[in-house]
Order: C-alpha cells, then structure tokens, then sequence
C-alpha cells in the first residue's frame, strides 16, 4: 500500500466511519441506515475523490451494518499505511523556524506517530509558549505564541471542535514602520489530540493567516 492520503483526509475518513457505525448502534430502520450509508459514501469520495483502491476497500468494509468499532479501529490501524506522515523536520530546520527564539524546546518525536499530524504542536509550560510547524506550498514555517496555564471548554479555532483550548498570542509585525500587534484565537492546549480532530486542512491555514496576518 503506497502512502497517498494526507493525515487530515485519514481523520476525515475515521470520523465518517465512526458515525456510520454508530448509526449501525442506535438506529433500526433499514431506510434511515441506507440514507445514511449513502451520504457517508459521499462524504468519503468528497475527502478523497481520488479512485484508490484502498478507498474502495474502506467503503466495502464499513457497508456491512456489523462492523463492530473494535474492528473498526483495528481496520483503521493497518489503513495507516496509506498515510503519507509529517516530514521529521531537523534540528537545524526548527532552530531556522523559530530562529527568535533563545532556548528553544524541541517536541519529542518518539512520542509522535507523524501519520497523525497534519501540523506539529508543543507547549513549553516553563515560559508558557505554544509551538506551531507545519509546511506550507512545501515549505517549512510556524509561529510561536503565548498560552497561559488555563484552559476552558471551547471550539478550537484550527480543528473547529469543542475541546480543551487555551488562548494562543502570537506577536506579529504590521507594517514597514516596525510596530508589532499581538493577534491569536482559542486553539486547543493539546495539540495531538487537535491533530485528531482536523479533517479540513483549509481551516489550519486560515487560522495561521489570521494570526500572522499585516497590515
């Protein structure tokens, strides 16, 4: 299996799947079960309109109304293969990124599955910063910010979910004369945890536009 679909399109699957099957759970009607199983087909072809086999395989597996979430899971473990992961960036790349920053925390790659991230996020609670690295038209770039120890419940302004956010303040410059304005939104405190919630890319673009955005 050659890896073609990107993390946010494999969430985006997982969540349709996930749905389905608790169609499967709660509903008896064969009606509404058709109904639904054809706007999960849709949804499906719509995240990854490309014909890959692998796609059809997906949509063969979750028709059958008894497909368990346990099987489920474990079909989404091996479909983890087809993911095409987050490029590990190097040290050197970081450092380049974020070249501001003095002492600059790096995450932990041994604890990060990259076939999960469509972005890398980590916090340092020690000087409460967030990190943000993602690669955009192929490049590498992110943006550092500001989060304080408190979080609330809130939608998260990159994965559009309600979860446990914290305000991110990143400080951006707005214009030729050097003047800088601090811009941010409610994102959320962890960020694998947001990364499993992202299913649209556009919306991680549009949030770090808004924050880096001059004027």
């Amino acid at each position: 299996m050659k890896p073609t679909i990107q993390p946010y399109q494999y969430m985006a699957l997982r969540q349709a799947a996930d749905e389905l099957i608790n169609v499967y759970q709660s509903v008896n009607d064969p009606h509404t079960i058709q109904t639904v199983q054809a706007l999960t087909v849709a949804k499906i072809r719509e995240n990854v309109p490309e014909d890959y086999p692998e796609i059809q395989e997906l949509i063969d597996f979750i028709m059958d109304t008894r497909v368990t979430k346990a099987k489920t899971q474990r079909f989404f473990e091996d479909f983890k293969d087809f993911v095409v992961p987050f490029a590990k960036p190097s040290t050197k790349q970081m450092e380049k990124v974020f070249r501001k920053v003095k002492k600059l925390k790096l995450p932990d790659f041994d604890q990060i599955d990259l076939r999960e991230h469509t972005y890398l996020g980590w916090n340092d609670p020690g000087s409460q910063k967030k990190y943000l690295l993602l690669y955009a038209d192929g490049r590498l770039t992110g943006i550092a910010g500001s989060i304080p120890a408190s979080v609330k419940k809130n939608v998260c302004a990159i994965c559009h979910e309600e979860s446990n956010v914290a305000l991110f303040m990143a400080t951006t410059k707005t214009g030729s004369e050097g003047t800088y304005t601090k811009k941010g939104n409610y994102i959320c405190i962890d960020s694998d945890a947001c990364n499993r919630q992202l299913t649209h890319r556009q919306d991680l673009d549009e949030f770090l536009e808004i924050v880096k955005e001059r004027k």
